[in-house]
């Protein structure tokens, strides 16, 4: 009896470990700040650049599995990826809390582009892929200095960006980030 009990706690804790974050991966905010994870799980458009900004500060941009970490002030912020499309995501974030959102690629009719999903804690192939990204990559970083200059090339880019950004605001055709969204250390 005293067998079949351990068995099924250790069956029981293998399924928990499969259903949470690992969390010495994911670093909180400086106090009153915010941190959001864009996370890129999937392999699917590898070789596509998908560009991330904070509504007219750019972020940074990476192809392949990989992750960015941004600390902010927290509050209601728009954030936009640009690949083949633009995708925006609205967000309240809250103060001391984390946010993650996946930012993967999506095969169109005629192009590829780049999409936010929001992440759902209890979806276990989810956080599956979350984990084993976490343990494989450290967070992409860049300088200030290589941000701006990369900025100042891209100004129509941008310009035309927010434009599209905009729209889908009033379209309605934007991902929502709820507070409460946030993921606890």
């Amino acid at each position: 009896m005293k067998k079949n009990i351990l068995f099924l706690l250790l069956v029981f804790l293998s399924f928990q470990s499969f259903s949470q974050l690992q969390t010495e991966k994911i670093v909180p905010p400086a106090k009153g700040k915010s941190a959001i994870y864009f996370l890129r799980t999937s392999g699917l458009g590898a070789l596509m650049n998908i560009r991330y900004f904070d509504n007219e500060e750019y972020l940074g941009r990476f192809n392949g599995v990989n992750y960015l970490r941004y600390e902010c002030e927290p509050g209601e912020k728009v954030f936009w990826i640009k690949a083949e499309n633009i995708d925006v995501l609205e967000a309240n974030l809250e103060a001391d809390k984390v946010y993650l959102v996946e930012t993967n690629a999506v095969m169109g009719a005629f192009s590829a582009g780049a999409k936010f999903k929001l992440v759902d804690f209890n979806k276990k192939n989810q956080v599956k892929r979350i984990n084993k990204l976490l343990e494989k990559k450290e967070p992409k970083t860049f300088t200030q200095e290589t941000l701006q200059e990369q900025l100042q090339k891209m100004k129509d880019v941008v310009n035309k960006g927010l434009k599209k950004v905009r729209k889908k605001i009033e379209r309605k055709k934007t991902t929502k980030l709820a507070p409460n969204m946030n993921y606890t250390i």
